[in-house]
């Protein structure tokens, strides 16, 4: 099973996810575009659920 990973924009067009991702350093930017990668693919063992609403866990 795969999934669509989506980019919240607000209302005026900003994206809050692509400033803090803009904001990153090169190497964590890396590691963050893993891990939507590796959930876009299915692999959701470092997601935790809470009310239906998932979060990736902190990172190591």
């Amino acid at each position: 099973m795969t999934y669509q990973i989506r980019e919240l924009l607000l209302a005026n067009g900003d994206s809050p996810f692509g400033e803090w991702f803009g904001s990153l350093e090169a190497v964590a930017a890396a590691k963050v575009r893993v891990a939507v990668s590796r959930m876009e693919q299915g692999n959701l063992s470092n997601v935790e659920w809470f009310r239906g609403i998932g979060a990736q866990k902190g990172a190591k």
